[in-house]
């Protein structure tokens, strides 16, 4: 399958490998925040996918047991292409999805909607409500509270990177101390 990419993407990708979160452990404040978005939007599944340059990565799911997808499968590709939401309130019919195989194969995925994950100007990925129904789309509200679920995510995402900075300052302070 083919899907969009932005002139930028490879220094994008370069951003997120510099943020250290591909491939990371579970994060706890991330869990939270997917599930309490499950719960808020009535939605089985949430994620909060980073767009790598080969497949999107989960850096939390709920609903979902999957860790990764390949990237041209990703709804999330469509997502990164602007600053605005960007949803599908039914991808079975819809041009761009109806024959993606999580659209046609056993996930049955009918409704996402996408709010990009922006830091530092660069859209790393989405925070995504998926349902295997087609749902209305989104009202005023609602969307308002997509980005703003967005901004927290992009939140933890630079306070975690900070926490591994001072750690890696602190490590080298006391190997240096030591010698």
């Amino acid at each position: 399958m083919s899907y969009p990419k932005a002139d930028n993407d490879e220094q994008r990708v370069d951003f997120l490998h510099s943020l250290r979160m591909l491939d990371n452990a579970r994060s706890d404040a991330l869990d939270r925040i997917t599930s309490m978005a499950a719960s808020i939007f009535s939605v089985p599944t949430v994620t909060i996918s980073l767009v790598d340059s080969e497949r999107q990565w989960f850096a939390s799911h709920h609903g979902l047991d999957a860790c990764e997808t390949d990237r041209d499968v990703a709804f999330c590709n469509y997502t990164i292409m602007s600053d605005e939401i960007f949803e599908v309130t039914d991808a079975s019919v819809h041009p761009d999805f109806m024959e993606n195989p999580l659209v046609t194969g056993a996930l049955h995925l009918r409704y996402y909607c996408g709010t990009p994950l922006i830091i530092n100007g660069f859209r790393i990925g989405a925070f995504c409500l998926i349902d295997y129904e087609p749902r209305p789309a989104l009202d005023e509200r609602q969307r308002i509270l997509c980005q703003q679920f967005a901004a927290l995510v992009c939140r933890e995402i630079q306070m975690g990177r900070l926490v591994r900075e001072m750690n890696g300052t602190i490590i080298s302070m006391l190997s240096n101390t030591s010698s």
